[in-house]
């Protein structure tokens, strides 16, 4: 810290007596440094070592406004100057003044203990966004390094970049696969993304590491009810409130859970009572407990939801559950008036949006409750109850075939059989036992479900699945004989025929594929098992709006096998169509494309894949190994710095990296890189990937995953 500016071009060492004034600060000694500065002061103008040495004494001396003076200075001076600009910045933080400035000129700065200092004032301040964009630096600059990729994660996640935390913390606990404060950490990541069974499973591990810590049996109590997993909850919870008897919000919100688990609805209601009738001034108090008695006392929901909305008038969901409420007991009106009200404090929320346009048709408005279902379908593209009223107001309207694609989409998106959630106990034991013993406890459940529901299709489904997973052939594929008698629908039997097909089992898909009508995973079985002549029969039978993707991927390896490249490559070249490709797809396209050393092609079509899923890193690194597959090697290297840059905890970018060099026999430069990666652990990767081309190959790819 002292004498920081020595070294800076055209500075001149600093005189003997500064340099002993340092050493006195350094051992405490203010009172016999201060007149050292004093005379080196009064000696004519201050260079900016002495100012900012002054600016150091000051500081370390207990004296932050004076400090202040001579860093200000230094500042001015020069802009950039990375210690003036870190003390400001800190001192800034501390007495609650704007900092932004002073970060932002540190931020200018490369190196990664600077910008880690500014990372963690960023997220004092509450600028996680600035702290991730810092942090994110100090990543790229240690690869590998725990401690930055755990600042990274949780900078990321209080800025609600969620994917990116998830990321940044699933690396960091591979580092430390028993830290639990970065399970902790990712679980509640994952919750926040709405992943809540990997939240429930990470959760439960980070409880078994640190049984003593409240905000883990907080966060697994949420975790579990948000994936419906009551009975678990309401242990969680219980963890929690022997740790903190006093947190009266959770023993609410106990009692919520308690009284969704089966046999406990009574306890879980005198519970909810008891906290209302001693807290009467909390409006989620009664907003929860209209919730629980809304079926047996209408009045008394309507009732505790009055109190709610009028203790806390911006609590939006108090205000669609009574419209909801209203609308039920036809008082359209009244909830007319409240779904406006929750819509102006959540302009996007679906449910509201779709409880709004049947209230408005109630009221004989099919024209405004079609504007209401049509930004709720907008905004959430898999919602199908939005679809199926959309259809239904355009049908009232007399546009029948508007109306019927809508409804064609409702019923390709509609669930084929609602499921109570798992209320019983259980599901956060299953996450912490070892994954062989935790398969066989599922097992072992679905077959018990499976005698008492025979006939259920979509639990023969699962159990198959589950045991094709274990390895248990024969048992496998005694249930899916099962279920190929029974009489499921064929949203059930295309879900079975699609999952033997992803399991490489051809010929137990193709009667499932069959009875579900899907033309194209039924040329898919019959290109597996019949030969490409069959195949290309088959595929004659899809419909034309489904020639895309998958369709033109299948139909390439098809004419491939036929021999005749020259039509499967001129497929694969095609462009509108692969314009909304998945990425997969995409991926296994190059992969063909790479089969007849179309690297250029294979680059495009991976760069067409790519603007629709900006975010995917694996597409982003293949089309970069194209490039360099291409001979552009320095237009690759751009490329594989940007993905290091953005994902620098990631091993495969490095390893390609260095693949590509040593093609180049740029054999130093691919030594440093190849070193990175496996320090970050690549693995598997670096078995399957011996040189550049095995990059766009599906072992390869696999692999290094």
């Amino acid at each position: 810290m002292f004498l920081l500016a020595a070294g800076a071009r055209g500075a001149q060492p600093p005189p003997v007596d500064l340099r002993e004034a340092a050493r006195l600060d350094e051992q405490g000694k203010c009172a016999e440094s201060a007149p050292i500065y004093r005379r080196a002061m009064a000696s004519g103008t201050p260079s900016p070592a002495l100012l900012n040495n002054a600016g150091n004494h000051h500081l370390a001396c207990g004296d932050p406004a004076k400090a202040s003076e001579y860093f200000e200075l230094l500042a001015k001076r020069i802009p950039a100057h990375p210690n003036a600009n870190l003390q400001l910045a800190r001192l800034a933080v501390e007495q609650k003044r704007p900092a932004l400035p002073y970060l932002r000129a540190l931020t200018a700065h490369s190196d990664p203990g600077l910008l880690a200092e500014a990372g963690a004032m960023y997220a004092r301040l509450g600028e996680f966004k600035l702290a991730q964009q810092a942090l994110q630096r100090v990543v790229a600059a240690r690869a590998g390094d725990f401690q930055a990729l755990w600042n990274l994660g949780r900078a990321a996640a209080r800025a609600g970049d969620f994917p990116r935390a998830i990321e940044a913390l699933e690396a960091a606990l591979k580092l430390r696969p028993n830290d639990a404060g970065v399970l902790h950490e990712l679980g509640s990541a994952h919750a926040a993304a709405g992943e809540f069974p990997r939240a429930v499973f990470l959760l439960a591990h980070a409880q078994q590491k640190a049984a003593d810590e409240p905000a883990i049996a907080l966060a697994l109590a949420r975790a579990a009810e948000d994936a419906g997993y009551y009975g678990d909850s309401g242990i969680a919870y219980d963890r929690y409130l022997a740790l903190r008897p006093g947190d009266a919000s959770a023993r609410r919100d106990r009692a919520r859970v308690v009284a969704n688990t089966p046999g406990r609805r009574d306890e879980g209601m005198k519970a909810l009572e008891v906290y209302v009738a001693g807290h009467p001034k909390d409006p989620l108090g009664h907003f929860q407990l209209a919730q629980l008695c809304w079926s047996a006392d209408a009045d008394k929901s309507l009732a505790e939801l009055a109190e709610a909305v009028r203790l806390d008038p911006l609590l939006a969901p108090a205000h669609t559950a009574r419209a909801w409420l209203l609308h039920r007991h036809g008082r359209d009106a009244e909830a007319l008036t409240h779904l406006e009200a929750a819509l102006a404090l959540r302009p996007s929320d679906v449910r509201a949006l779709d409880q709004y346009g049947l209230t408005l048709l109630a009221l004989d408005r099919p024209a405004d409750a079609e504007r209401a279902f049509r930004k709720a379908a907008a905004l959430a593209p898999a919602d199908w109850e939005a679809r199926l009223h959309l259809g239904r107001a355009l049908m009232e309207q007399g546009r029948e075939p508007e109306a019927r694609q809508w409804l064609d989409q409702y019923q390709k998106l509609r669930p084929a059989r609602q499921r109570d959630p798992r209320r019983e106990p259980g599901m956060i034991e299953l996450a912490t036992l070892p994954p062989a013993e935790r398969r066989a406890r599922e097992i072992e459940r679905f077959y018990a479900m499976a005698r008492a529901r025979p006939d259920d299709a979509f639990l023969r489904l699962h159990l198959g699945s589950l045991l094709l997973a274990d390895g248990q052939e024969a048992a496998a594929e005694k249930e899916f004989r099962e279920l190929s008698t029974l009489n499921a629908d064929e949203r059930t039997l295309a879900l079975a025929g699609r999952a033997l097909l992803d399991a490489g089992r051809y010929r137990w898909a193709l009667p499932f594929l069959e009875r579900a009508g899907t033309a194209l995973e039924r040329a898919i079985a019959i290109f597996n098992t019949a030969g490409a002549d069959a195949a290309l029969a088959a595929l004659g039978q899809v419909p034309e709006e489904e020639k895309f993707g998958e369709f033109l991927l299948l139909k390439a390896r098809v004419l491939d096998g036929l021999g005749r490249e020259g039509e499967a490559r001129q497929l694969l070249s095609a462009t509108a169509e692969w314009g909304n490709t998945s990425a997969p797809i995409a991926e296994q396209a190059a992969e063909l494309l790479g089969k007849y050393g179309r690297y250029r092609e294979a680059a495009q079509l991976l760069s067409r894949a790519a603007e629709n899923a900006p975010g995917n890193r694996g597409l982003l690194l293949a089309e970069a190994i194209a490039v360099a597959l291409d001979g552009r090697l320095q237009e690759a290297e751009k490329r594989l710095r940007r993905i290091q840059e953005r994902w620098p905890e990631w091993a495969r970018p490095y390893l390609a990296h260095g693949l590509a060099l040593q093609r180049e026999r740029r054999i130093g430069e691919a030594a440093r890189k190849l070193r990175t990666a496996a320090a970050l652990g690549s693995g598997q990767a670096g078995a399957n990937c011996q040189n550049l081309r095995d990059w766009l190959s599906a072992p390869c790819r696999e692999g290094a995953r």
